[in-house]
């Protein structure tokens, strides 16, 4: 009985609510939902009926949320009996109005402001994301250490919805690594907040000359809204130039070191030490880096083995090295004992001359001879030349000798690159070769090289070539090249199609040596990339391939040769979250594959995962099937049965504050052919102090096949320790130093007076675009500065400097800078109206030069604004102030100037208007009468 009571008492309070709100006499309706958008206008007809019998005098009145206004509230119907009337109905959605639902109720009231009808429409506003960031400071000096760097921005809600945002403040950091600081903030709508990213200056942050931190923000979704630079300086007054390509990098990880390092100690064979050295010495013009790494097995025989051991010596364009030589920019690779020289004449324009012999020991220490043999030499030349910014030379020689062959190498080149959108290269090559034992066996080669690449609209085409003779002394002997490949970029994707051909096909000159085997493959291929979703990218890539090589079968190991043909297509899906810290990314590989002739053709297939999570990294790759031609060889048979899977995780832990990093890897690999293998690898490096370094490693290995098993264990442990830099740096372009000495003129006569005037600490200079702090002694000194023309100004608000130019030529330019303690003097100019006769003219005011001359004859022009205004900041002293009267308009002239103004210390002058009259018309007056 109780809940039948309850339920009749609430239909009961129901019919109640709707018979007042709706009654039977008069009624009101409308859209019963609406969705609108924040600034949009949206009308309703609102629809009412009087169905009483008497005439009714009604007052429409609503309620709603302040963010959304009623344009017609308040509006008085007059509706006969039976009548229903239409009336509009405009609502204005404000910004402020936040996403979601709301009410808007209209009610009907009578002449005695009782409601009579009513209607509720449910207001729908749509979400809107709209988030900003901005740097407060977009510039901030530095120039102590201890000091805090505060990099300050502030991040906007111009949404109609709250907001968790996460802003991430990224600097530089020790070595060219990087630290985040992240923030989180709640935004509500339409609010801002101001972000403080806070960081002690160390020595090595005030080392760079400038450098740049990252402030980014992303909102609730974990995406990326925006971002924003903030260019920091370091303004110390003692510093050398910086070229200003190198943002961001940091020279504070001094490449000079002393090491020590231990692996396996406690290993009866495999112990050894290590020992490592580099040091440079900057006097002058002349710079000496030496660099000593030797090992050292105690258990062993072996001597100690120095390696990468040198001295070099470089002064002004000159440079020599004595010592381990490693070239690999060569047709050959030198490694050895021996000397270079090097001549660089003009650094700027990249042209360079190089010379140097070697001995083929990679011991600095071995003896001349080995079993009274002699190694080997080379001996080689190398030269660049930029004809302009666009066009290059190049150039080598090399002799080369070993045990079995003696040959040189003579080749040029030619490179044009416009940086814009085309570039091309020649290079051309002749090789000898002869047998060291038979003069008579010789061979000739050549090499030829041609790339070319050419973008234009939204295609792109390039093209490598290379092809050497197969006795041809260099490297790339007996190898063919040819690869093209052209592009198409649409709106939300590209294609691309390519071809290549690579043939090897090396001889040797000695009989005794002839392992020659010829390999060549043929490629096409045609792929896709675009994107399906937010972040989600896809590749397609379809090829065809086919191979052809001489293989070592069956039970003698007969060379044969033999064909592989293939054709897969590969499917890759990318993704990356906005902030991109996690990465996924899937490759799936499917197609035929054979040996012609010998095998039938097989369906292959691979799969490979990438997943990375911050600092976690992991991969597994399966293949079944052959998809190259080396695949399935095994002991003398062609198998296309290839199966393996590997899999690798990675992490990386930052601990201590950033002085700890830690890294971890572990690897499988399970292949049919060539046996299992697992690894485990950890290092780690910890900064002790803020020079010193320990370090470790641990390697533990297993390898198994057909019932044989083998572990191995490696590890590490040592400690390097940074050593200073003696000297300056030196540099090879032309070079001088620009001294400035800062001085408040306290008696306005540019003239430093020690009695009366004083040095002044601690003010800003910019030369040209850098700004320097000046010290104590109100020195600043700008070192190590190519030659060419500076702009030296103050950039102080409270004293004034003339700005000066300088021409940097000679070792060393001092400028004086006297600041003059400034006064601040505002003033009017205006139009003076004379009579009714002067020419019509425009009142133009803005643009007009106001000139300050002082007692000196030294002239200060401002500027007046749109209504003639002026604000002059000016040295102490007395003016004679007046108008560039040139600019004036025709007929238009100064009253008066003003004799005399004084600028006087902690106080702001108005100075009396400046006139401007109008010249008045000549009117010729003729009398009329009777004479």
């Amino acid at each position: 009985m109780g809940l039948l009571r309850t339920i009749f008492s609430f239909f009961f309070i129901l019919g109640t609510t709707l018979a007042y709100s709706q009654s039977d006499g008069i009624s009101i309706e409308t859209d019963k939902a609406i969705v609108v958008a924040n600034g949009e206008m949206r009308s309703l007809m609102v629809s009412i009926e009087n169905k009483s019998e008497t005439l009714q005098n009604l007052h429409l009145v609503t309620k709603t949320d302040d963010g959304v206004r009623v344009l017609n509230t308040g509006t008085l119907i007059k509706i006969e009996p039976k009548e229903k009337v239409f009336l509009p109905f405009k609502i204005f959605i404000e910004k402020r109005q936040p996403a979601g639902s709301s009410v808007i109720t209209l009610n009907l009231q009578d002449s005695t402001k009782k409601t009579v009808a009513s209607w509720e429409t449910v207001l729908t506003v749509e979400p809107k994301r709209l988030l900003r960031i901005s740097a407060n400071d977009p510039q901030i000096l530095i120039y102590r250490v201890g000091d805090s760097l505060k990099i300050s921005s502030q991040v906007t809600n111009g949404g109609n919805q709250t907001e968790q945002a996460e802003i991430y403040a990224t600097f530089p950091q020790y070595l060219g690594s990087e630290t985040v600081m992240k923030k989180k903030v709640t935004l509500q709508p339409f609010t801002s907040q101001e972000v403080v990213f806070s960081k002690i200056i160390d020595r090595d942050l005030l080392k760079l000359e400038i450098f740049t931190v990252n402030v980014a923000g992303t909102n609730s979704n974990k995406e990326f809204f925006g971002n924003t630079m903030v260019t920091v300086q370091n303004a110390l007054g003692n510093r050398r130039y910086i070229d200003p390509l190198q943002n961001n990098s940091y020279r504070g990880g001094s490449a000079n070191h002393i090491s020590w390092s231990t692996s396996n100690p406690f290993d009866k064979f495999s112990a050894s030490h290590n020992v490592d050295v580099r040091t440079e010495v900057n006097l002058g013009n002349t710079k000496a880096t030496v660099n000593l790494n030797g090992t050292y097995w105690p258990n062993l025989d072996t001597k100690m083995l120095f390696q990468n051991s040198w001295l070099k010596l470089e002064h002004k364009e000159f440079g020599v090295q004595l010592g381990n030589l490693n070239s690999s920019d060569l047709e050959i690779t030198l490694n050895g004992r021996g000397a270079q020289f090097t001549y660089t004449p003009d650094a700027e324009r990249k042209t360079m001359i190089t010379a140097g012999a070697v001995e083929k020991s990679y011991n600095i220490f071995d003896p001349v001879r080995f079993n009274n043999l002699p190694r080997g030499y080379s001996a080689f030349a190398k030269t660049a030349y930029s004809m302009d910014e666009d066009k290059s030379l190049d150039g080598e020689v090399i002799l080369d000798t070993d045990t079995f062959q003696k040959s040189f190498i003579i080749k040029g080149g030619y490179e044009y690159n416009n940086r814009i959108n085309e570039s091309y290269g020649i290079d051309l090559g002749y090789g000898h070769t002869r047998s060291v034992t038979d003069d008579n066996n010789a061979e000739s080669s050549v090499s030829i090289g041609l790339n070319y690449r050419k973008t234009w609209d939204k295609y792109a085409f390039s093209s490598a070539n290379y092809h050497s003779s197969g006795y041809y002394p260099g490297i790339k002997r007996g190898s063919t090249v040819s690869e093209q490949r052209v592009s198409r970029s649409f709106e939300k994707f590209s294609l691309y199609g390519a071809y290549s051909l690579n043939m090897y096909d090396p001889k040797n000159i000695e009989p005794l040596y002839q392992f020659n085997s010829l390999t060549q493959r043929h490629r096409a291929e045609l792929g896709s990339n675009f994107t399906i979703a937010k972040r989600i990218g896809v590749n397609m890539i379809s090829q065809f391939s086919t191979e052809k090589s001489d293989v070592f079968l069956g039970d003698y190991f007969s060379r044969l040769p033999v064909q592989f043909n293939s054709a897969s297509l590969a499917t890759t899906l990318n993704y990356s979250t906005a902030d991109q810290k996690n990465r996924i990314t899937f490759t799936y590989a499917q197609g035929i594959s054979y040996y012609q002739d010998i095998t039938e053709p097989q369906h292959i297939y691979s799969f490979q995962a990438n997943l990375q999570h911050m600092n976690l990294m992991l991969s597994t790759n399966y293949q079944r099937g052959n998809f190259m031609l080396y695949e399935g060889n095994r002991n003398g048979d062609l198998s296309s049965d290839t199966e393996k899977l590997s899999a690798l995780a990675t992490y990386r832990l930052i601990l201590l504050n950033n002085k700890l990093n830690l890294n971890l890897s572990t690897m499988a690999n399970l292949d049919t052919q060539s046996g299992n293998s697992f690894s485990f690898n950890s290092n780690f490096d910890y900064r002790l102090f803020r020079a010193t370094k320990i370090f470790g490693s641990y390697n533990y290995s297993i390898y198994s096949r057909n019932g044989f098993r083998t572990g191995n264990n490696y590890y590490q442990l040592g400690v390097t320790q940074d050593l200073p830099s003696i000297g300056d740096e030196t540099v090879k372009y032309k070079n001088g130093s620009i001294k400035i000495f800062t001085f408040y003129d306290l008696n306005n006569n540019n003239i430093y007076d020690p009695e009366t005037d004083q040095p002044a600490r601690g003010v800003k200079v910019k030369i040209n675009n850098t700004i320097f702090i000046s010290g104590d002694d109100g020195n600043i000194r700008y070192r190590k500065v190519p030659y060419g023309e500076y702009k030296v100004k103050s950039v102080e608000n409270d004293w004034y400097g003339d700005a000066s130019k300088i021409d940097l030529q000679q070792k060393e330019i001092f400028l004086t800078l006297p600041l003059e303690k400034t006064s601040i003097m505002r003033g009017k100019v205006v139009y003076e109206k004379t009579s009714k006769t002067q020419y019509e003219v425009q009142e133009h005011l803005a643009g007009i030069p106001v000139l300050f001359r002082n007692t000196s004859g030294k002239i200060f022009t401002f500027y007046t604004n749109a209504v003639g205004e002026y604000t002059a900041y000016i040295p102490l002293g007395t003016y004679h102030v007046s108008l560039e009267s040139q600019v004036l308009q025709k007929n238009v002239y100064v009253d008066k100037n003003i004799e005399s103004a004084v600028a006087e210390q902690d106080v702001v002058k108005i100075l009396e208007n400046i006139l401007l009259k109008v010249k008045e018309k000549k009117v010729e007056v003729k009398k009329f009468g009777i004479q």
